[in-house]
């Protein structure tokens, strides 16, 4: 299921010949070979083979070209209709370069469309089709009805809410001005320039006005419209004609501020910020509304087919359905057999399948093992009995096994080894308990795994047939068996509760207990409770619905093996207070697998999370639907509904859903989210295609500088680079098109001649574009991208994305430490797209600008220098006190995050002083070893040269006013982000299925409990952070030490 790498642009080559043999079949029989150009339309091809064709026989019987398309098979191993004829030969991905004329038959336009979803999603549509399992097809169904509701709402409000749909306000999630920045204001109150398009011609006026900052956009255009017309008293009935003119739009491209929100967007905070001038646009509404595209919605073929009754599982009577609780049995299994064990005879004695049944990480009984056989008959035939009785099943159990290999020699301990694993949900998307024979085919050993089963790892078959598979037989019963339903499971609750004679069940809590329950929940969610903890707070279960919070240690309190405690957690669940949108996420993660858990953490989500917040967490979000049990399941239809509502959110909904499709493991599960997305986004399903066409350009372009030109000099290099991205096919791909990164930024023509190939091994391209926005003169004028295949960009996403969230705490707290989380974007398997900073350079190049004493480390005077001469006057001033805030923010963020890597080469300085890291490939403390030792032996950088600019070139940089500030500034910081530790943790623990190098267990988490110093009070974490920034400032040396090695190492490399 899991669509195919890359093969190129014809099988096994990743660039066609500049010309190549075709063979065509004609209706008439014939066989027609042509030779044409890589890069040739399907309309001249056709033209040219109806023009050859006359000279063959039986061409009398041929119809008119018009009638035919011409059908061929990808390398997808797919049949496939080539509709659009404007797509040239190189793009079609052909298997072979064979054509096959024929008549269209079917409907058409879904046949389009289904072509087009299939391109962006990167495999056939009609695979799915071909999938037998019914929950695959219920789902395809089912999720349409969330497809016409989000359009629905996006329509409803005619051409304003589609307005708002495509172009979704840029608003913070909090709409009060942090102090810091309303302290800017002249009595709250800011000045704005009004830009207005005066002509066809596009000629521009601007008008500055005075505003108060909490004013509305209507209220705003009004005030321009007066200014335009020189009127200083408006009637009633003018001012609403000025309300109907239109939106505002940000000089950056496609920010439109309508609606009645309160007007200060990110932009214009932003300005405020940096002490800029914000510019603002006015805009028509007629004119915005003419451009905005069409979201027709087609219905799919299989909408409309009546669905197949699944067969019940064991054979039971649908009719007469029997609840679990009906059969008070030990759960058994029974092996079978294993087939396509691929071991060696002579490294392994035995084999044997471990299993256990779990509840999310948890064991709910004891594991049981097989018997040991030969590897070469592995053979059991053998039923296992579990210590938990069907009756206390909870809704998440499954089965998880693996099949182990057993090496042993005289004398030493025995090794254990998993070959393959598995898991099976005991009850399916029906509730309906599994039964009967199923063939379960194994997944491969995931790179980390310290423990023989997989617990949290996806559930159900590998697509892929020829891999390790277990035959199991569960118990058969006559009758299909289904999970107790709410009203059996309530009454069985309030009987356990009645039966709990001598003790008084809602007996009031005393005050030291209420205390004690605050403390533990108060606790970070890396925390293990002890047995007797967990007792205490189930004991105390009914008081703690005063302390919303407590829910995620409450349910880790749950003996989940014990129908009695899950059913009183059922009906607790039901009548819980919603909990804060940041502390529900935990419920999503692996430790939380029950649906109930899970629809309730969905519903403080819908409540509280905005959607600039949704924005933040969409990486995390989209993440735990591995998590998920079903593929039908209310995360999924909130994700869906927001993708569809709000063009900005679908933009980066699709690129993380893509970006995992190369995964087998959730390739299915994805692919049926992007499929139900790409029907229903309307237009927008045209731009996404054009970027997937431009990033499969250039994977195939730096495929072949990596592979077949990697031995030839730059030059040559260079040389190919340019050809093949002067030819007609990529100039038509490559330009014109929106930002993968940013979808508010237009792509416009490609500035080829200051392109680059980078010095790096993967060979990464430095590519540079037109803005094609009327106003790209007061903004930037051309937009820079890094591209990189072969390099895993997810760590960089995720760290960036939380030192972006790092800094919208210090925001809102105060702190004005001018981070720059720059746009960074994983597109597929270590491929990737990164934003180019304007006006930056490493310290490395900084350093070697001061010649070789600054370069080898021994002027520590060059960095100041360098930000003295960039900045004249008042500038100076300006640019420490930017210097100042950004190392500060730094500072801290790479000391919680174990930021390593931490060389002069990643990190940078804008020319206004602005400092900032990149390259984030080591995190957690995972830092890069010489002969077993860290190289970085400092907990973060503070070298001299950053202490002589923050201190404005005193030498005694220690003893200063202005040390003494930044110090303040970290101190700050670090409480700060201490306060939110439990957001940080969650958000690392929601990626630990991403199979990222270094994010592989809670045991890497753990390392934000020791920076963040959890354990400690809050003054002696204070101290424990001052220890690591003295170690740090002190061992600033050994940091320059390794800078002059790296420097010596890459300064003929630098750019």
């Amino acid at each position: 299921m899991a669509p195919r790498p890359s093969s190129g642009e014809l099988w096994g080559l990743h660039l066609m010949p500049p010309r190549i043999l075709v063979d065509c079949c004609l209706p008439n029989g014939m066989l027609v070979s042509l030779e044409c150009l890589r890069e040739a339309p399907l309309t001249s091809i056709k033209q040219q083979l109806f023009t050859e064709a006359r000279k063959y026989p039986l061409y009398h019987l041929l119809q008119e070209e018009s009638c035919y398309i011409f059908v061929g098979v990808t390398q997808e191993a797919e049949r496939e209709e080539f509709y659009d004829e404007t797509r040239r030969l190189c793009d079609l991905r052909l298997f072979h370069p064979i054509l096959k004329v024929i008549e269209p038959l079917g409907n058409r336009e879904e046949k389009i469309l289904n072509r087009e979803i299939g391109f962006a999603i990167g495999m056939p549509i009609c695979e799915f089709e071909q999938v037998k399992d019914p929950e695959v097809q219920d789902f395809r169904r089912s999720i349409l009805s969330v497809c016409r509701e989000a359009m629905e709402e996006r329509e409803g409000g005619g051409a304003h809410t589609q307005a708002l749909y495509v172009y979704p306000p840029n608003v913070e999630s909090a709409p009060e001005l942090p102090q810091h920045i309303y302290c800017k204001l002249d009595k709250g109150r800011l000045i704005v320039t009004i830009w207005v398009i005066v002509s066809p011609s596009n000629s521009k006026q601007k008008y500055t006005l005075k505003i108060s900052h909490d004013s509305l956009p209507e209220q705003l255009i009004a005030e321009a419209i007066r200014k335009k017309t020189r009127s200083f008293v408006l009637c009633a009935q003018y001012f609403r004609g000025c309300i109907t003119m239109g939106p505002l739009s940000s000089v950056c491209p496609c920010l439109y501020h309508h609606g009645s929100f309160v007007f200060c967007p990110q932009y214009v905070r932003g300005c405020i910020t940096m002490g800029r001038l914000p510019h603002l646009m006015l805009v028509s509404k007629d004119s915005l509304y003419s451009q905005l595209p069409g979201s027709g919605f087609v219905a799919p073929s299989y909408s409309r087919r009546t669905p197949q009754p699944s067969p019940c599982p064991g054979g039971g009577d649908p009719s007469t359905p029997r609840s679990l609780w009906a059969f008070n049995t030990l759960l058994r299994v029974r092996l079978l057999c294993a087939t396509y064990v691929n071991v060696n005879i002579r490294d392994i004695d035995k084999i044997y399948v471990r299993t256990g049944i779990y509840h999310g990480g948890e064991p709910l009984c004891d594991n049981v093992n097989t018997q040991r056989v030969p590897c070469s008959n592995p053979r059991w035939n053998e039923w296992l009995s579990y210590d938990i009785y069907l009756t206390d099943l909870p809704r998440s159990a499954r089965l998880c096994l693996s099949i182990c290999s057993v090496k042993g020699r005289k004398g030493a301990k025995e090794e254990h080894c998993p070959l393959a694993w598995g898991n099976v949900n005991l009850f399916d998307y029906k509730d309906t308990l599994v039964c009967g024979k199923v063939a379960l085919s194994l997944w491969p050993v995931p790179h980390g795994l310290e423990d023989l089963l997989n617990p949290i790892g996806v559930a159900g078959s590998n697509p892929n047939k020829e891999t390790p598979c277990v035959e199991l037989e569960f118990s058969w019963f006559n009758q299909v068996v289904l999970f107790p339903d709410e009203q059996q499971i309530e009454e069985h609750a309030n009987w356990t509760i009645s039966r709990e004679l001598g003790y008084n069940y809602f007996a009031p809590t005393h005050l030291a207990d209420g205390e004690q329950l605050r403390s533990l929940c108060s606790r970070d969610p890396l925390y293990e409770l002890s047995e007797q903890e967990k007792d205490f707070l189930w004991r105390h279960r009914h008081y703690c619905v005063n302390i919303p919070e407590s829910l995620p240690k409450l349910l880790l309190s749950v003996k989940w093996n014990s129908r009695d405690e899950w059913s009183q957690m059922y009906c607790l669940l039901r009548d819980w207070p919603l909990m804060q949108p940041e502390s529900a996420l935990e419920l999503l993660d692996c430790n939380f697998p029950d649906p109930m858990v899970r629809e309730f953490a969905l519903r403080c989500l819908v409540q509280g999370l905005t959607d600039d917040k949704l924005s933040q967490y969409l990486l995390q979000l989209v993440q735990v639907l591995k998590y998920e049990m079903y593929l039908d399941n209310p995360l999924a239809r909130f994700l869906i509904k927001k993708a569809l509502t709000n063009q900005r959110i679908g933009h980066f909904f699709f690129w993380h859903l893509k970006s995992e499709m190369h995964n087998k493991t959730v390739s299915r599960r994805f692919g049926l989210l992007l499929e139900a997305f790409c029907r229903a986004c309307g237009m927008y399903l045209k731009h996404l295609n054009r970027q997937v066409e431009a990033m499969d350009k250039l994977v195939n372009l730096t495929d072949t500088l990596k592979q077949e030109k990697k031995d030839e000099t730059q030059k040559t290099q260079m040389k190919f680079l340019v050809e093949h991205m002067s030819r007609p096919d990529y100039m038509e791909a490559l330009q014109g098109f929106v930002s993968p990164l940013n979808p508010v930024h237009q792509l416009g023509n490609l500035r080829l001649e200051e392109c680059r190939i980078m010095s790096s091994a993967k060979r990464p391209l430095w590519l540079n574009w037109d803005n094609p926005d009327i106003m790209s003169e007061l903004l930037f004028t051309n937009n820079e991208v890094i591209f990189k295949n072969g390099d895993d960009l997810r760590q960089d996403m995720l760290t960036l994305q939380i030192i972006k969230i790092m800094e919208n705490i210090w925001q809102n707290q105060g702190l004005d430490l001018r981070m720059l989380p720059y746009g960074c974007l994983s597109i597929g398997d270590c491929v990737g797209l990164i934003e180019v900073v304007k006006n930056s350079y490493t310290i490395m190049q900084i350093q070697c600008k001061g010649g070789l004493k600054g370069a080898l480390q021994f002027n520590s005077n060059t960095l100041h220098h360098w930000i003295k001469d960039k900045n004249r006057g008042e500038a100076y001033d300006r640019a420490i006190d930017l210097f100042t805030r950004s190392c500060a923010g730094y500072c801290v963020a790479t000391f919680i995050l174990g930021i390593g890597d931490r060389h002069n080469s990643n990190i940078m300085v804008k020319e206004n002083g602005q400092l900032f890291h990149i390259d984030f490939g080591h995190f957690l403390d995972h830092k890069k070893k010489k002969f077993g030792y860290k190289r970085e032996r400092v907990p973060f950088v503070l070298t001299q040269d950053f202490l002589i600019v923050i201190s404005k070139g005193v030498q005694e940089c220690t003893k200063t006013k202005e040390f003494e500030r930044f110090q303040e500034m970290c101190y700050k910081a670090y409480l700060a982000i201490r306060q939110h530790a439990s957001l940080f943790i969650n958000l690392f623990s929601l990626l630990l299925g991403c199979g990222m190098p270094e994010l592989q267990s809670f045991d890497d988490i753990a390392y934000l409990r020791k920076t963040l110093a959890l354990e400690k009070s809050q003054q002696e974490a204070l101290e424990y952070f001052t220890k690591q920034m003295n170690d740090a400032h002190h061992g600033g040396w050994t940091t320059k030490m390794d800078w002059i090695f790296h420097t010596i190492r890459h300064m003929p490399n630098e750019h």
